[in-house]
């Protein structure tokens, strides 16, 4: 997945948890995401995204 593919909505998975894309800065490749459980805000890192088509809850359940 290349850095111009993640948009405002997607569901991504990090190593610092899942959640939806809110933000993201084009100048540092930061990107925002509010949790998917409590909606806590937190940001990573382009090279901390996890590549799969399937989004993911902490319990590694799979749609």
């Amino acid at each position: 997945m290349e850095f111009n593919d993640i948009h405002i909505g997607m569901k991504c998975g990090s190593k610092k948890g899942s959640g939806t894309v809110t933000w993201i800065d084009g100048s540092t490749r930061t990107i925002y995401m509010a949790n998917t459980d409590d909606n806590n805000s937190f940001e990573v890192d382009y090279d901390e995204i996890i590549y799969d088509p399937q989004a993911h809850n902490r319990e590694d359940t799979y749609y």
